[in-house]
């Protein structure tokens, strides 16, 4: 990825900032700013700003569209695919290889179902979101994956798509859409992997979610259901009863849902849930990422495996040449030699410490932000006890507000089966852009 990208990479322009990721399009934000700062660019702006809800008393707060220069589409489309197809080579990999079973720490809840007999598609992600933050050398550096239920992705296609509403009636010329920006997208991709999976076309689909969580793109995502003529009825995934054939929720017979569950909150509940992992174990009930993906794709110690040089026999060679550059150097804690952990002790600097399946900001360790040395201490105690992932820190991009002011940004690139189908920038004065903190979410143009 950073050979393909450096060959062709620009310098940053005399207006960009000095850590500045040289892949977005400076020449996009000069044309559009004054469109965006007209009045009816505000007024766009405010309604976006009201029209989607993170949790029951707080928006989604955008920031500015942005675009990635010319060109890049491919190389990025490219690296996704990569980065994908290795993702499922250790899900797939993961009930017959100790080795992975040892670096990729689980919480106790989810064990026992992990040493049981997978169903024979669990080794498939068909839906996924890459993490990164860009380098000021064209290069991506990756953090994280998200294989449970980024929602985001649906609130920030759809800002795109009006953000392109707007600046085309205006006169910009933008790149071909994204599958995301597409208002029925997430229906229709999860009607396309269930019908590619179990054969049949979902007739009715539960949306299973916790009672009283996040529930972002639940609205949206039953729209374009009912839209697609597709029946929804929403659940807990504890109300789920084994049947003949399929499953049964609140007194309907079917065989598709839609999981919409952080995995610490699937945690909590597990001991009530046992006929819905039974259901989804037997292929009675589909769902997206079924659970090997969902459980062993969205661990952070994922990072742990394509880093080391011992997993790499793994994977195929052509896609480690692609991701090696994008993959900091990362370890599982509790298995690192003494000598190392004492290493990380002394330069926090260095280091980030991540509870292997936390979300939203939470359960993560920047060391530089640490001020007091006993806290670090009590922090790599926790991780090496817990099995947490240890990772270099890579140093965060920054993009200009419009106000004159720079804040920090990711990238955030997702992938249907592989194929790269939406993205956006998150952007945050902290090092933690997440929107569950005080991250904005910028639609990207690609």
């Amino acid at each position: 990825m950073k050979d393909t990208l450096d060959r062709i990479a620009p310098r940053p322009g005399p207006t960009a900032p000095a850590r500045s990721w040289p892949l977005l399009d400076t020449e996009f934000d000069r044309r559009t700013a004054p469109v965006l700062d007209a009045p009816d660019g505000r007024l766009v702006q405010s309604d976006l700003d009201r029209a989607y809800l993170f949790t029951a008393d707080r928006h989604v707060p955008y920031g500015r569209p942005l675009a990635v220069e010319p060109g890049r589409r491919e190389d990025l489309a490219r690296f996704v695919a990569a980065y994908h197809r290795a993702i499922e080579t250790v899900v797939g990999a993961y009930p017959t290889d100790h080795r992975l079973q040892s670096v990729l720490s689980m919480p106790p809840a989810l064990r026992a179902d992990l040493r049981a007999r997978p169903h024979p598609a669990d080794t498939r992600v068909h839906f996924m979101r890459v993490d990164a933050l860009p380098q000021p050398d064209g290069s991506l550096r990756v953090l994280e994956t998200n294989a449970n239920c980024p929602g985001a992705l649906v609130v920030a296609g759809l800002a795109a798509r009006r953000w392109r509403h707007h600046l085309t009636t205006w006169g910009e010329r933008l790149p071909e859409p994204l599958d995301g920006e597409d208002p029925l997208w997430m229906g229709r991709w999860f009607l396309r992997v269930a019908r590619e999976e179990t054969g049949e076309t979902p007739a009715t689909v539960a949306l299973l979610r916790h009672e009283g969580g996040n529930r972002l793109e639940l609205d949206l995502i039953r729209a374009a259901f009912e839209e697609l003529g597709v029946r929804t009825l929403e659940a807990d995934p504890r109300e789920v009863r084994t049947a003949a054939e399929g499953a049964v929720v609140r007194g309907v017979p079917l065989r598709h849902a839609y999981l919409k569950v952080g995995l610490q909150e699937f945690c909590a509940m597990r001991g009530d849930a046992r006929e819905f992992v039974e259901a989804v174990r037997a292929g009675d009930l589909f769902v997206q990422n079924r659970q090997l993906g969902r459980w062993v794709g969205d661990n952070k110690l994922c990072l742990a495996v394509l880093s080391d040089p011992a997993f790499h026999d793994l994977f195929d060679k052509d896609d480690l040449a692609l991701l090696a550059p994008a993959v900091p150097w990362s370890r599982n804690v509790a298995r690192l030699t003494s000598d190392l952990v004492t290493a990380i002790r002394r330069t926090p600097a260095d280091y980030v410490l991540k509870k292997p399946l936390d979300t939203r900001g939470r359960g993560v360790v920047v060391g530089r932000e640490i001020r007091d040395p006993a806290a670090w201490d009590s922090a790599v105690d926790l991780a090496h006890r817990e099995g947490w992932l240890v990772q270099e820190y890579c140093s965060t991009p920054e993009i200009e507000t419009g106000s004159g002011e720079t804040r920090g940004h990711d990238l955030a690139l997702a992938a249907v089966n592989g194929v790269l189908s939406a993205a956006f920038l998150r952007s945050s004065e902290e090092a933690r852009v997440n929107i569950a903190r005080s991250g904005r979410l910028h639609p990207l143009y690609l």
